[in-house]
């Protein structure tokens, strides 16, 4: 079995416990490491590892373009998303794009090399939470009568936008990020407010606090 492993992470004690935990592990190979989403990429096309981990926010990329981005360059190959965000927020969309698993940070000296070893066998990765939430949402696709509210009906591109309301962004600078218009960006934070509950931008602004 391929067990070849890249780490993108720009939080150097971050990479730097990374790289320790899967070069002490027997059964993976370190090929490498970037600290931004453009080395990272760069190390895919030379290396073709079996198995990227990456963060979710690099310094030159954020969120769920990251996670596209590097499942693009990985093709079929396993790959593992870290995150500091709240797995209930974005758990579900990293794994409808195709990640092998999504793994809090704060549990990652724990649980990176079982995750890495199961996203090797071809199996995914996710805490019992997040695998009820999704159990849960496979059930309610079936159940009609049952809505859904609040943050777990956000769409990925709704996400994409709030995170980057919560890193302080204003809508053109959303807007050029995300490659939409202002009218469109607009038009999600209009959503999201809806969604939430939140009756101003301040008060979506403020909703980042509960999950930093």
């Amino acid at each position: 079995m391929d067990n070849t492993v890249i780490v993108i992470d720009d939080h150097d004690i971050v990479r730097l416990g990374l790289e320790t935990l899967i070069a002490d592990s027997p059964h993976l190979r370190l090929l490498g490491s970037a600290a931004s989403l453009r080395d990272g990429l760069a190390l895919i096309e030379r290396h073709q590892p079996a198995l990227v981990i990456t963060d979710m926010g690099t310094g030159d990329s954020s969120g769920l373009a990251t996670v596209r981005a590097v499942l693009a360059a990985q093709g079929p190959r396993a790959t593992l998303v870290l995150s500091m965000q709240d797995e209930m927020l974005y758990g579900e969309p990293v794994m409808a794009l195709g990640a092998s698993g999504y793994l809090m940070k704060e549990r990652a000296s724990a649980e990176i090399v079982p995750a890495a070893l199961a996203a090797l066998k071809g199996e995914l990765w996710m805490s019992p939470r997040l695998n009820a939430r999704l159990l849960s949402r496979t059930l309610k696709r079936h159940r009609p009568d049952v809505a859904d509210a609040g943050e777990s009906s956000l769409t990925p591109r709704e996400r994409e936008v709030l995170d980057l309301v919560h890193q302080g962004q204003a809508t053109k600078e959303i807007a050029s990020a995300l490659g939409l218009s202002a009218r469109t960006v607009d038009i999600h934070r209009a959503n999201i407010k809806r969604k939430l509950g939140l009756r101003s931008a301040a008060a979506v602004i403020a909703s980042g606090t509960r999950r930093t």
